[in-house]
């Protein structure tokens, strides 16, 4: 699925949940996203009758799991661009009636260290550079 805006990125994790829920009675299904530097992960669950369950699903729909993951990575991106803060997860909880809620977490994880991920030449240089200096 392409997402291009805030209505597409609701849409995909709609759709993931409800390939979460399959064929299953629900009166309400949520996932919790947690959103990394390059990548996410998410948890999800349904209750019926105050009973709730988080395994099982996606067996109709297995690419309803990376568009959902993608979704959640388009919303830090466009938080980020719109407002300049940045949100480490999410949780989506969905109703049968369509309705949803959506809450950001904007609280960087305790144990997560962002790296620049990229070393530029003169990193790499002053590096080298004290290796030889130690012989």
């Amino acid at each position: 699925m392409q997402i291009n805006s805030i209505e597409d990125a609701y849409m995909a994790l709609a759709k993931y949940l409800q390939a979460f829920i399959g064929l299953r009675n629900w009166d309400v299904a949520g996932c919790k996203m947690h959103i990394y530097s390059k990548m996410a992960k998410g948890s999800q669950w349904l209750e019926n009758k105050r009973i709730r369950e988080e395994q099982g699903g996606f067996d109709s729909n297995t690419g309803a799991i990376w568009d959902g993951l993608d979704a959640s990575i388009f919303l830090r991106d466009n938080l980020l661009a719109t407002t300049g803060q940045r949100i480490w997860g999410l949780t989506f909880t969905l109703y049968p009636d369509g309705k949803f809620n959506i809450e950001y977490d904007y609280n960087k994880p305790v144990d997560y260290e962002e790296t620049d991920e990229v070393i530029n030449g003169d990193e790499i240089n002053q590096n080298l550079s004290n290796l030889n200096n130690k012989k």
